[in-house]
């Protein structure tokens, strides 16, 4: 009893986080209802072409038997998409309509805040764990992104419960066991997290570092590798079981084609932008007819594609190599842009669609060069969503900031800690990768899996920040300081 009393008051500051994102959730939830209560009705409504198709495709599994975004028969397959997110949302559809899908997910956020608390707190310490805990609750981009459907706050949760589960399997002293179930959990939700967004398809790989470097610690190697084949194992076997799927309805042996898609449309695309000096849309085209390829339009909605799946991706297969390094210096400056936009970028102006208003743009150029019309432009939009756009932007400063002195406070921890800094860093290197598979065009969503692990690392830094300040105080005003 003492030990379970314990175990609540170690979660307890990780509720005040939950509550102040639900809180956030809440207010967007209470100004779309006032300002576009329609938007609640129809999950169509949504301007992204992807949210609706995520719905669809789970609706007509649960409804008609078959994976389709088509809104009719016939109901023809589709293996563009994975199925976690689409059988998510289809089946909070059926039970309560768009709405239904997003509290679920501003849950989803809350659970997540709690989550980074106790990936964090064992190992860095409360503070640390309640600032990333806090960052990751007080994110309005986060929140914001709740009200479409769109995979991420799915997939962030997933990712996170399944690193605190393998850090949880981790032997411990003095009993120098963990829990029997936590290292087969955190397979299976790693394998959920791949069929929820394929960009986490390697993440399994990432991840058995930790369970081979215990056991080179313990000098249990082969206890070490059987865990990691364990892992690696339950990581792919629901994913193996989708691949099977789409080679017998497809001939295609692989998880989705999005993959060939973005490595050819997104990723190539981004240096003929560069090298070129053209919009995205021009340097698809220009792709597509330099290579003889079905345009980006058809490969991404197979569905209505007049041939088979499975010559598409084949021709975009075979060419990708000489897409993506056709022009190696533009590529890198591409890749480059491409992170620092989907780091620092932001979506007031999905919140101003959601709330029926319009965004202006300021120019971000502009608004650095201090232009006074910038200025102007921005206090058009009113106090809220200025108010919004200035709560993201110090929001990612403030994390930016924090996670790069928090870097050397992970890397430097000692003894059984040494590997964890490493190992989410390592993580966080992985999805800052997936970032540049977009292309010099990404933006604010693709940041999504890359945040939590951000803010442990803010986390530590707030610590680190705070123990510089006073010692410089305790230098400055040694009175004050004591």
């Amino acid at each position: 009893m003492a030990q379970t009393n314990q175990h609540a008051l170690e979660w307890k500051p990780a509720i005040i986080p939950a509550i102040i994102c639900l809180a956030i959730n809440l207010a967007i939830f209470v100004g779309v209802a006032a300002n576009r209560p329609e938007y609640l009705r129809d999950y169509r409504l949504n301007t992204n072409p992807d949210a609706p198709g995520y719905v669809l495709r789970g609706r007509n599994l649960l409804l008609h038997g078959a994976f389709s975004c088509r809104s009719e028969a016939p109901y023809l397959p589709d293996m563009l998409r994975t199925p976690v997110y689409p059988l998510f949302a289809g089946v909070l559809h059926l039970v309560g309509g768009a709405p239904a899908i997003y509290v679920t997910q501003a849950l989803l956020q809350a659970c997540s805040s709690v989550l980074v608390y106790h990936l964090v707190r064992p190992h860095f310490g409360a503070t640390a764990a309640f600032v990333a805990s806090a960052f990751l609750g007080t994110d309005q981009m986060l929140a914001v992104s709740n009200f479409e459907t769109m995979s991420e706050p799915l997939f962030v949760f997933l990712v996170l419960a399944s690193a605190s589960c393998l850090l949880g399997s981790r032997p411990s002293p003095p009993r120098g066991h963990g829990r029997s179930w936590f290292l087969p959990t955190a397979a299976l939700l790693t394998g959920l997290s791949i069929l929820t967004r394929p960009a986490a398809l390697y993440l399994p790989l990432v991840y058995v570092g930790m369970p081979l470097w215990l056991g080179v610690r313990d000098k249990q190697i082969l206890s070490g590798v059987k865990r990691a084949t364990l892992f690696l194992s339950l990581a792919y076997l629901p994913v193996g079981l989708w691949v099977a799927r789409n080679y017998h309805v497809f001939s295609v042996a692989r998880l989705t084609t999005v993959d060939a898609n973005n490595l050819v449309y997104f990723v190539g695309a981004g240096a003929y932008q560069v090298e070129h000096g053209v919009t995205l849309e021009e340097a698809q085209e220009m792709i597509a007819e330099e290579y003889r390829l079905v345009p980006y339009a058809i490969a991404q909605n197979h569905s209505f594609a007049p041939r088979p799946v499975s010559e598409m991706d084949a021709e975009l297969r075979a060419v990708w190599p000489m897409v993506v390094f056709k022009y190696p210096r533009a590529l890198g400056e591409s890749s480059l842009k491409g992170i620092l936009k989907a780091s620092i970028s932001h979506n007031v102006a999905l919140l101003a669609e959601l709330t029926g208003r319009e965004w202006i743009a300021p120019g971000t150029s502009s608004l650095l060069g201090c232009d006074p019309a910038a200025f102007q432009r921005l206090c058009q939009n009113g106090p809220l969503l200025v108010t919004a756009f200035i709560w993201q932007v110090l929001h990612v400063c403030l994390a930016l900031l924090g996670a790069s002195f928090g870097l050397s406070l992970l890397l430097s921890k000692a003894n059984s800690e040494r590997f964890l800094g490493p190992l989410f860093l390592a993580v966080l290197a992985y999805f800052y990768l997936t970032v540049a598979l977009f292309g010099c065009d990404a933006f604010w969503r693709c940041r999504a899996p890359v945040l939590p692990f951000l803010y442990i690392f803010a986390g530590a830094g707030v610590v680190c920040l705070i123990g510089v300040c006073k010692r410089i105080l305790a230098v400055l005003c040694p009175r004050a300081a004591t």
